[in-house]
């Protein structure tokens, strides 16, 4: 199978960390690409930010379609033009926000979200209503760093995620610690080991889904939501 992988910003260090870990977990029989969102901010930390992404995503999603992979995935822990990317895709387009939010509601009774920014609680919490998982949030609580910082810095984030894990455990209730910015990538399995709370990297969990579910053949609906959009003039 043929899995493309969008990082939405264009960090090129961010991709590389992306890469090298999706090079880890996939398949000796999937081939995967994994790209920068040329273009595009630095980092996805605003609305602004995601709304800037967003074109060049769409037309990466379109050649994804043209160049015969079996699907993609969004790489960033907002889900940029996810629905969009949906509506121009013919194959498998997966978020792995959305992927890892589900998931994390079937492993424990409530998950917290640690997100780099403080000002960026009430998107989280906004998009976990969104999917519908509310009732399945204990908190979403904030690193007070970077997305640049969260990627630059493996042991010192690591470090301040323990801090606030052990404070979404102890204060919130949380059973699944989300690592909400793909700037943690495969960072989960060290801070599991010593948190003793089962700790989802998202970017992990939405490859393994995604194998898996292209194994199965599982197609977007089109029927409605993600009805295809016709170029213009057609």
């Amino acid at each position: 199978m043929k899995i493309l992988v969008i990082n939405p910003n264009s960090s090129e260090h961010m991709t590389e960390h992306i890469r090298a870990e999706v090079l880890r977990i996939k398949r000796d029989d999937t081939h995967v690409m994994v790209i920068a969102n040329a273009g595009a901010p630095a980092a996805i930390e605003s609305a602004r930010d995601v709304a800037l992404a967003v074109p060049a995503l769409l037309e990466q999603v379109k050649r994804a379609n043209e160049e015969g992979y079996d699907a993609v995935i969004l790489a960033c822990f907002s889900d940029p033009g996810l629905q969009a990317a949906r509506e121009v895709s013919d194959i498998l387009v997966l978020g792995i926000e959305e992927t890892t939010l589900h998931v994390a509601a079937m492993l424990g009774h409530k998950f917290t979200i640690l997100t780099p920014l403080a000002k960026r609680i009430p998107a989280k919490e906004r998009e976990v209503r969104g999917y519908g998982l509310e009732s399945a949030l204990a908190s979403v609580r904030a690193l007070d760093l970077s997305v640049s910082e969260t990627d630059a810095d493996p042991e010192a984030t690591k470090k301040r995620i323990l801090e606030v894990a052990r404070q979404a455990r102890d204060e919130d209730g949380a059973e699944v610690i989300v690592l909400g910015c793909a700037g943690m990538v495969g960072y989960a399995k060290d801070v599991e080991q010593r948190l003793g709370l089962v700790v989802l990297d998202p970017m992990g969990v939405a490859f393994k889904i995604c194998e898996g579910l292209v194994d199965a053949g599982v197609h977007l609906s089109k029927r409605a939501l993600y009805a295809t959009v016709l170029p213009e003039g057609a």
